[in-house]
């Protein structure tokens, strides 16, 4: 194979600086492949203009900066699923815990508070970090009502299970922290919660075409 000079290297090198990768690793690996390429075509008898612009055409026809969007996509799309998994899975935990509490306590079972903790750990440790995480990944496409509406249910919820943690150990404040959690729930959340559900049943219904008589 055809060794390039180090004038032709760093053309190549500018092709790939000009169009502003971030990611050490896919820069390098993509010089890698331009330089092969390139150095390929020429031992085919192209001049290094011809080479360097057919290897590119061949590498990234969309440009090399679009190679980088699809990995940051790729990458991206990875990890929300991952955190769905994550969060989808401690909120069935959660919501197990609870249900389990109230089984055994309105039958007077024993380990009861240990169902109620497990749910409250899981709220506090796991649930509310992710979606104050995807509230700040998101927050440009938030609504004003629906920054309140996630803002109280965040609020209430954490209060709500701190609340109920407190409550179990017999400490003070856990009556007041349940009150407040209920009262945003009632007040706050769920008010805008069907707010929001009925305005988009209203636009649903809006866009559906009248029959014709």
């Amino acid at each position: 194979m055809i060794c390039l000079n180090d004038q032709q290297f760093a053309q190549l090198e500018d092709k790939l600086k000009s169009e502003g990768i971030q990611r050490d690793g896919l820069y390098h690996d993509l010089l890698d492949h331009f330089y092969c390429l390139t150095s390929f075509y020429m031992e085919a008898g192209q001049s290094f203009e011809t080479a360097s612009k057919q290897a590119y055409q061949e590498i990234a026809p969309d440009g090399f900066s679009a190679i980088e969007q699809e990995l940051n996509l790729f990458l991206t799309f990875n990890i929300q699923i991952r955190m769905n998994k994550v969060l989808y899975s401690t909120a069935f935990a959660a919501a197990f815990g609870q249900t389990m509490y109230l089984l055994f306590k309105t039958l007077h079972w024993p380990g009861g508070p240990a169902f109620l903790m497990m749910a409250c750990a899981s709220i506090l440790c796991v649930v509310v970090p992710i979606l104050v995480f995807k509230y700040i990944k998101g927050r440009a496409e938030f609504s004003l009502i629906k920054l309140i509406r996630f803002m109280a249910g965040i609020i209430a919820i954490s209060l709500f299970s701190i609340g109920s943690a407190l409550k179990i150990m017999h400490l003070p404040t856990a009556n007041t922290q349940i009150v407040l959690g209920s009262g945003i729930l009632a007040l706050v959340f769920f008010p805008l919660y069907f707010y929001e559900q009925y305005q988009s049943e209203v636009e649903s219904a809006s866009k559906v075409p009248l029959a014709k008589a």
